[in-house]
């Protein structure tokens, strides 16, 4: 009888052991951050779909979902916290939505629905400061032809 007591403390002991070692992990040594938020838009019209990425020189990228509307919020570590200040590239991938389509119709990797020079790393001219407090960063984006 004396074996499930000692065996329940020694459980106890390792799960708060944990739980101090889990929560020591999770302290404010993370960099800061700084809220970040703004609208894309292709040809004047709201890109409706696609996510936006903050790449920075050092330190942990920001990517945030883009809304029906051409809306986004950055997120580093938690929902809507922003992007470590300082210099970043900007990288935006949005393809064409083929959720309505019949599995047949679509394909394995659906078109983009922007330029392909603002999807990668390599690629892109968008360039974004984010300074201390909130930031709006907005990107009309262009096929770079002349009109």
């Amino acid at each position: 009888m004396l074996f499930f007591p000692q065996l329940f403390r020694g459980a106890a002991a390792i799960g708060l052991t944990a739980a101090i070692v889990v929560a020591a992990g999770c302290g404010t040594d993370r960099p800061k951050t700084a809220v970040v938020r703004g609208t894309v838009t292709y040809k004047g019209k709201p890109v409706p779909y696609g996510n936006v990425n903050f790449v920075p020189a050092a330190g942990p990228p920001a990517t945030g979902t883009i809304g029906p509307d051409g809306s986004y919020t950055l997120t580093t570590f938690r929902k809507g916290d922003g992007a470590v200040p300082g210099a970043h590239k900007v990288v935006i991938v949005a393809i064409q939505n083929m959720g309505d389509r019949l599995p047949e119709d679509r394909t394995p990797l659906p078109p983009p629905i922007i330029p392909d020079k603002y999807t990668s790393i390599a690629t892109t001219d968008l360039r974004a400061e984010v300074k201390d407090g909130e930031n709006t960063f907005n990107f009309d984006l262009t096929d770079g032809k002349k009109k």
